[in-house]
C-alpha cells in the first residue's frame, strides 16, 4: 500500500512491542504482542491477533474514551497500565531458614 514508509507483508511477530502508527501490516501473525496506536495512521489486512494485548495513546485512547462514553462499555479489551503485561509464573522463594534446614538434613 502506498504512503506508507515501513510495510510488512507474511511477516510473524512474538513477544515484542509493536507500533502500528506509520506501517502498513499485510497478512502478517502477531503473538503475545503489545499492540502500541496512538494517531490511528496505519493499515492492516488479513492479519491475526494471537494473546496480545493493545494500548492506545495520545488521539487513539480519546477515542476509545468517546465510545466508551457513547456506549457505556469499552470497544474492546485495552491495556490497563496498572496490569501486568503478560502473566508470568514466579518461580518458588525459599526462605533462609528452608535453606538452614536442608544443608543440615
Amino acid at each position: 500500500m502506498e504512503g506508507y514508509k515501513v510495510q510488512y507483508k507474511n511477516s510473524t511477530f512474538s513477544g515484542k512491542r509493536i507500533e502500528l502508527d506509520g506501517k502498513y501490516f499485510n497478512h502478517c501473525r502477531f503473538k503475545d504482542c503489545i499492540i502500541v496506536l496512538e494517531k490511528g495512521d496505519t493499515n492492516i489486512a488479513g492479519s491475526s491477533f494471537e494473546n496480545c494485548k493493545l494500548l492506545l495513546k495520545g488521539n487513539a485512547y480519546v477515542i476509545g474514551k468517546i465510545i466508551k462514553l457513547f456506549t457505556g462499555k469499552s470497544p474492546l479489551k485495552v491495556l490497563d497500565l496498572d496490569e501486568p503485561l503478560f502473566e508470568k509464573k514466579n518461580p518458588k522463594r525459599i526462605s533462609r531458614k528452608e535453606v538452614s534446614v536442608k544443608k543440615h538434613e
